[in-house]
């Protein structure tokens, strides 16, 4: 021990010299002298020996603190060039992770500014190079990395993440590579179509609510009802961009659209009602118009059943009517909603319907009725006295017949009867005439045979009798009643002569046979009148009696033969329609079963009155059959019917008494003095309507229409009170809107925290105002803009207020040596109290440790000279947090920095007292008044 104080070792040395030789023997691979080598590089006086030392360690962990706190310009910029070398040329000793973590956490931005260019082996990382770029924030960097980075990758990530059109041009120009160049132009492009989209959406937004506010000015409900969608719809498309605007340009475009979208919602208020009133007025007019066009269409459909058309009309056709038909009864049932049709048009519509359902009957009947009058007429006009189809009496019947079979006879069969008429009427009495002449003759012969039998002339009688028969048989059955008696007489007479029966009949039978094979031999479609002729035939044959020969046998079979056979198509035709009319009936029978079991079903009586009504329609519907059981039928429906309307007239008659309750009602709510609360009965009492049952046909219509009267006049009456209501709240609401106009313009004019007071007052009366939750809304949207308007200005007086005293205090602190605490508490009152109650610090480096710290803490910049020291603060305080230690209290160090102010050559001058203010204005917001 004595002899250590003689023999101290080299590196102890005062030589620097000495010291740099020993260094030359020491190893950093044992303990003690790596201890020593530790000790030489970062307690040394001499930036050589501290070099040498660093040398010899050679650690990049060693070097990198070195560059932080080395104090010695020489020294510092050696170790950095070290660290910065190890990063660009890559170490052992550092790994890329290490790296990485180091740029973006440690190491000073000018470092990073150099580094990170040439550290090609990190560019692969895209997310770490941007996240190094974000911590920098220097466009430099941005610019080396663009345009000296091989990775291909990087250059595309960099040139989509770059917001700065200059830069990109700048770089643009450093381009060499094709692809390089098309991204950055393309990235230009997009940059400008970003920044002009702001200016598109403003444009937009002003050009749809100068088109709103032109609504305002016109009188249309319709057009300003779709324009205003429209535009609606489109400002709410372009809200979707909002993002792009500021805050303030949002706000006013967000305000403008509230005033302006209510006073159109007002001004559609106000056009609504004369619009509706109109809009039913003219629905009105074109229902009775539609009416009107409908039924003439259909009465034009009904008169091609008056021409020969008739015959000739196609399926389609018969669709087109029914169709036509439909439109007016959809017509009538919407006429029904401003007034009552009239029950002919009703009548006339289902007249019309069952003519057009019987078209195909009615079709073949004017058919064989049209045939008919042409033979009729070819008959006639032929002028054979030997038929006995022109017989007027049962030509006039046989019309009559067929026509009162047809649901409607066409105007042109009656041209054709009445020109056949008056032909048979000529006919007629021509026939009379002659007639006349024949009864004269008829007398003649009967009394010249009466001389004859008393003279004896029995032969000569018979010859005169033959010729008096055939005039008498070809005298009408009305004529030959006036001789009949004298001429019955006179054959009892001739019959009493041996062979008079053969005389009379061998000339009658062969015409009779001839005649009966004419009918087999005719295609006559007129069933009914072939089998009348075929009757008639027989009649005539039996009348001409029967000799008993041969011959007269023969000759009656003969005849037999042929009347059968003429009477085979009518023997079918009867079948057929025998058949057709006992379907209808069935079907009708059926009808009258289900109608039956309706009385027994325990149905509630909607379900039986709409079963019944259906019913009815399918009986109105069904085919149709012969009169006598039709006539039977429709006895056993109506007698059903009536029973079915026993069971439903109580129903009916109590849905009448409560539609007639309703009525009463509604009228009696139409004279309330509370109209809205009587608007909101009458809905209840419409519900009451829709489900009662109906109350009758004709009394429906006629409740109804009373009805719908009572709630138009209870609506009419709640609306005019709501529009006054509504007057009266939007008076209130510009009385308060002119209050709350009055007290921003005071704000402002000066801002005051007794403002605050009248706002709440504002607020509070606001709350007790009755309006719509939408008016409301914009009204609350305003009340908060005018209390952020005070609040902003309130808060710019205190900031205005507290950045006077700061600088009083600055300016107090550089006039002299220390600090007076009591001084500068009276001239800045408004300011913490703990800042003027530290101590001074005990050395520069303090004073310029708790300034970085305070410095990064508040994330203000620090001066170029004191990066290094800066990122020791930082890591000090990264390990503290890690730790789990507290921060530094800021107060405490900026007292301790107030009252070190001027104690130090550091905490002088122009530059102290900028970084001082800068602090003290971070500062005093969140901890004013503590």
């Amino acid at each position: 021990m004595i002899f250590s104080r003689f023999f101290a070792p080299s590196h102890n040395s005062n030589d620097p010299d000495t010291r740099l030789k020993a260094i030359e023997k020491l190893s950093p691979d044992s303990q003690n002298e790596k201890r020593i080598l530790h000790e030489l590089a970062f307690n040394d006086d001499d930036e050589r020996v501290s070099l040498a030392a660093l040398e010899k360690l050679d650690t990049f962990a060693l070097w990198l603190k070195m560059s932080q706190i080395a104090r010695n310009p020489r020294l510092r910029g050696a170790a950095q060039a070290k660290v910065e070398c190890a990063l660009i040329d890559g170490s052992q000793q550092l790994s890329q992770k290490e790296a990485k973590e180091y740029l973006l956490k440690s190491a000073p931005a000018e470092q990073v500014l150099r580094c990170l260019p040439l550290m090609t082996e990190l560019h692969d990382d895209e997310s770490f190079v941007l996240q190094a770029i974000e911590r920098v924030g220097k466009a430099a960097l941005y610019f080396d990395l663009m345009t000296l980075t091989p990775s291909s990758g990087l250059k595309r990530c960099l040139v989509n993440n770059c917001v700065e059109v200059e830069l990109l041009l700048k770089a643009l120009k450093k381009c060499s590579d094709n692809e390089t160049e098309a991204l950055i132009q393309a990235r230009i492009e997009v940059l400008k179509q970003l920044a002009q989209k702001p200016v598109d959406v403003a444009r937009n937004c002003t050009m749809v609510l100068s088109k709103m506010q032109a609504l305002l000015d016109k009188s249309d409900y319709l057009l300003v009802h779709n324009q205003f969608s429209a535009l609606n719809d489109e400002y709410q498309t372009s809200i979707v961009e909002f993002h792009c605007l500021d805050v303030t340009t949002r706000e006013a475009f967000e305000q403008k659209y509230h005033t302006i979208a209510d006073k159109l919602h007002r001004h559609l208020a106000r056009l609504e009602g004369p619009w509706r009133e109109a809009q039913q007025a003219g629905a009105h007019r074109e229902a009775k118009q539609q009416v009107a066009e409908t039924v003439e269409r259909v009465k034009q459909y009904h008169n091609k059943l008056q021409g020969e058309q008739l015959l000739s009309l196609s399926l389609g056709e018969v669709s087109e009517f029914q169709q036509a038909v439909k439109a007016a009864e959809a017509a009538i049932e919407a006429l029904q909603a401003f007034e009552a049709p009239a029950e002919e048009i009703e009548s006339l519509l289902e007249s019309y319907r069952h003519i057009w359902d019987s078209l195909p009957a009615l079709q073949r009947q004017v058919t064989e009725l049209q045939a008919q009058l042409q033979r009729w007429k070819q008959e006639a006009e032929s002028g054979d006295e030997d038929s006995t189809t022109l017989n007027a009496d049962n030509i006039q019947q046989t019309w009559k017949q067929c026509t009162s079979e047809m649901v409607v006879v066409p105007s042109f069969l009656l041209t054709q009867w009445k020109a056949l008429n008056k032909l048979l009427n000529a006919q007629k009495q021509k026939q009379q005439a002659e007639q006349q002449s024949a009864l004269k003759a008829c007398r003649k012969h009967i009394n010249i045979i009466d001389n004859l039998i008393v003279q004896g002339k029995f032969k000569s009688a018979m010859v005169r009798f033959a010729k008096l028969s055939e005039i008498y048989q070809q005298m009408p059955v009305a004529t030959q009643q006036v001789i009949e008696k004298r001429y019955l007489q006179i054959e009892a007479d001739i019959a009493r002569l041996e062979g008079w029966q053969n005389y009379i009949a061998a000339p009658r039978k062969p015409q009779l046979i001839e005649q009966a094979q004419a009918l087999v031999a005719t295609t006559d479609t007129d069933m009914p009148g072939r089998a009348k002729a075929v009757k008639v035939l027989r009649q005539q044959w039996q009348s001409l009696g029967s000799t008993g020969s041969d011959d007269d046998e023969s000759l009656n079979q003969q005849f037999n033969a042929l009347l059968e056979e003429a009477f085979v198509p009518c023997r079918v035709y009867f079948a057929e329609l025998e058949t057709a009319q006992a379907n209808a009936a069935e079907e009708r029978l059926q009808l009258i079963s289900a109608l039956s079991a309706l009385i027994e079903d325990t149905v509630e009586q909607s379900d039986r009155y709409t079963r019944f009504e259906a019913l009815k329609k399918q009986w109105q519907q069904a085919p149709q059959t012969d009169a006598e059981r039709y006539s039977q039928l429709r006895t056993q429906w109506d007698a059903v019917s009536e029973q079915v309307n026993n069971l439903l007239s109580p129903w009916i008659q109590r849905n009448r008494e409560i539609k007639e309750q309703l009525v009463s009602q509604t009228e009696a709510l139409s004279k309330a003095d509370n109209a809205i609360e009587a608007s909101e009965q009458a809905k209840a009492l419409q519900q009451q309507w829709k489900q009662t049952g109906p109350a009758g046909k004709r009394v429906e219509s006629k409740l109804w229409f009373a009805f719908k009267a009572a709630n138009d006049d209870v609506f009419a009456r709640a609306k005019s009170q709501q529009q006054q209501a509504r007057h009266q709240q939007r008076s209130e609401s510009q009385q308060w809107l002119q209050a709350l106009d009055k007290l921003k313009a005071e704000i402002d004019d000066a801002a005051q925290a007794s403002q605050q007071t009248a706002l709440d007052s504002l607020a509070d009366s606001l709350s007790k105002m009755s309006m719509n939750p939408k008016e409301r809304k914009g009204l609350e949207l305003q009340l908060r803009k005018v209390q952020s308007t005070l609040q902003d200005a309130l808060t710019l007086q205190q900031h205005e207020l507290w950045g006077e005293q700061i600088d009083v205090v600055i300016d107090e602190i550089s006039k002299q040596q220390g600090t007076d605490a009591g001084s500068l508490s009276e001239q800045a009152p408004d300011l913490p109290n703990s800042w003027w109650k530290g101590s001074a610090l005990q050395n520069e480096e303090a004073l310029q440790h708790d300034l970085l710290m305070l410095e990064v803490l508040a994330q203000l910049p620090s001066p170029a000279e004191y990066e290094s020291a800066r990122s020791t603060v930082q890591l000090q305080l990264m390990q503290s947090k890690l730790s789990g230690n507290a921060l530094p209290e800021p107060n405490v160090l900026i007292a301790g920095l107030i009252a070190s102010a001027g104690a130090f050559e550091s905490s002088t001058g122009a530059g102290w007292e900028q970084r001082l203010r800068d602090i003290l204005s971070y500062y005093v917001l969140p901890v004013a008044g503590v």
